[in-house]
């Protein structure tokens, strides 16, 4: 069912829909369910910006809606205060690849683009397949979602006509030219080819690359060659990963794709459950440090902070002197900032 046909039948039907509905005990931020310790928000130092983290939604998408709608409004309301440039989000966008989550999306993202902050979402294995089953590579993602809602970016490009599950996007920022370019799960052969060609054509451009799958919980990268299936949820072990050339692992991404490229500067990716964080500098073929960094938060991470993953967001605060970038976690939902080490931190490039 293409977008428009389900949106009118979604206009009377959306009270019968559970999954339009958010649970009777979630509550606003301010209310009981919000931390008893909160803080300010810290202020962000004079020509730094912000590049937002959005990890996998799909949670949220499924059984909290109000929580995620919640999550994009407050990224909006802060697009002056934090300077937020762009926003990613890296897949799992929803859980079961259905059209009522991603009308819960759909709404949730409209406050970014009424905001017109320019964002990128990717797709992860429970946005593809029948179900969300990652038999195959169909999703309703681009019935939703489509080149128009890119429209704020300075610029941008896509791996496949009308389809924007790989695409690449320029950012102007306070302290250089960025290129963010986001990347399908597991990605395909001819996928990592036409991203290898677009970083090589923006030489003069930092890069930071997102996708859904590539660091693991014990920081490491995915890799089935080394050590198959004792690395929990590595692409290859799904359904599309028996297809010769349909997946690359995170070891493959990096010997075919990003060791190669002396300006990616970042690896972001979700998808990981246990403590769902992660981090790993690697040095890439020129001598250049590449920073890739797990975050999620939806429900199964431990410790499970309910509501989906409450909205958790990562800020990744780029600094004037353009080495540091200051990465923090917040939840607007519950008004809360994360203060373990893995959850604040900084990074010099």
């Amino acid at each position: 069912m293409k977008r428009k046909h389900f949106l009118q039948f979604f206009a009377g039907a959306a009270s019968t829909i559970p999954f339009l509905r958010a649970s009777g005990a979630e509550k606003p931020a301010g209310t009981a369910a919000a931390s008893p310790e909160r803080k300010p928000l810290p202020p962000l130092p004079e020509g730094a910006w912000t590049l937002v983290d959005m990890p996998d939604t799909q949670s949220m998408a499924l059984h909290h809606p109000k929580v995620l709608r919640h999550q994009t409004e407050w990224i909006a309301a802060q697009r002056n205060t934090y300077n937020i440039k762009f926003v990613i989000q890296k897949g799992d966008i929803v859980d079961r690849n259905s059209h009522p989550e991603w009308m819960n999306v759909r709404h949730a993202f409209d406050a970014l683009l009424e905001a017109k902050i320019p964002f990128a979402i990717l797709p992860g294995n429970h946005d593809i397949g029948r179900w969300g089953r990652s038999d195959d590579r169909n999703s309703h993602m681009s019935d939703y979602f489509t080149n128009a809602d890119y429209r704020n970016s300075v610029a941008s490009g896509y791996f496949a006509r009308n389809q924007i599950e790989n695409s690449w996007h320029r950012v102007v920022t306070p302290t250089g030219k960025l290129l963010v370019v986001a990347l399908e799960f597991g990605p395909r052969d001819a996928v990592l080819e036409w991203a290898d060609g677009i970083v090589a054509q923006n030489s003069d451009h930092d890069v930071v690359v997102a996708t859904h799958a590539y660091l693991y919980h014990d920081s490491t990268r995915y890799d089935w060659a080394k050590k198959g299936d004792s690395q929990t949820w590595n692409p290859k072990g799904y359904p599309i990963g028996k297809i010769p050339g349909e997946v690359n692992d995170a070891e493959d991404m990096w010997t075919k794709f990003v060791s190669r490229h002396r300006n990616i500067r970042f690896v972001l990716s979700g998808h990981v459950l246990r403590n769902g964080t992660g981090y790993l500098v690697s040095e890439g073929v020129h001598g250049n440090r590449v920073h890739q960094i797990l975050a999620n938060y939806q429900s199964g991470v431990v410790p499970d902070r309910g509501f989906g993953g409450a909205g958790l967001t990562r800020l990744m605060h780029f600094l004037p002197d353009k080495k540091t970038v200051e990465v923090r976690t917040y939840s607007p939902w519950l008004d809360q900032w994360l203060n373990e080490p893995d959850q604040a931190f900084t990074v010099t490039l």
